[in-house]
């Protein structure tokens, strides 16, 4: 019994390590922009690593627009995002589902008449809030955000792999307790 509690106990500590490293967001605002692009259209996945100087094809992984709330990508139903002020913030939170794994990933704040703000992401981990925060005070709002990356880039589902963990945990501890 002993053994058995002390194994729920480990099982359950690292479950809430493991989620207790994703409850902090990454803070951006202008001045942590990587680059910025004075154009007023959307740029595409060329014109992105162009700027960037990337030779790698970007895909458009997450999009929403302010005016009609419209989603693209191919992570729609995994990301949301809050848009607030004018606005100039908005906070884009993973709900559920694939994750992006960045090993070269671009996000894009955008204002139709301001300049294009870009952020090299390689560092977020995809389960991380993206909290943005005082782009174009008084003089504009964001009207979308965008995360671009590189396609062909493998997507764990990191909730599956702590219930598998936690599924063979449990059954090595039931096998023991069987064998005595």
């Amino acid at each position: 019994m002993n053994i058995l509690s002390k194994g729920l106990r480990f099982a359950l500590a690292t479950v809430m390590v493991a989620f207790a490293g994703h409850a902090q967001a990454l803070l951006l605002g202008p001045g942590d922009a990587d680059w910025t692009s004075n154009s007023t259209s959307n740029l595409n996945g060329t014109q992105v690593a162009d700027i960037v100087g990337t030779s790698s094809i970007l895909e458009l992984y997450y999009k929403k627009d302010y005016d009609d709330g419209a989603e693209s990508g191919g992570f729609t139903g995994s990301y949301d995002t809050t848009f607030s002020g004018d606005p100039n913030n908005a906070l884009i939170t993973y709900v559920g589902g694939p994750s992006i794994v960045c090993p070269e990933c671009y996000l894009i704040v955008k204002d139709g008449n301001q300049p294009q703000y870009l952020f090299n992401l390689a560092d977020w981990d995809g389960l991380e809030d993206l909290d943005l925060q005082g782009f174009y005070p008084n003089k504009g709002a964001i009207s979308n955000v965008a995360i671009w990356g590189k396609t062909g880039v493998s997507v764990p589902e990191p909730s599956a792999l702590i219930l598998m963990g936690l599924g063979l945990i449990g059954l090595g501890m039931a096998r023991r307790r069987v064998a005595r």
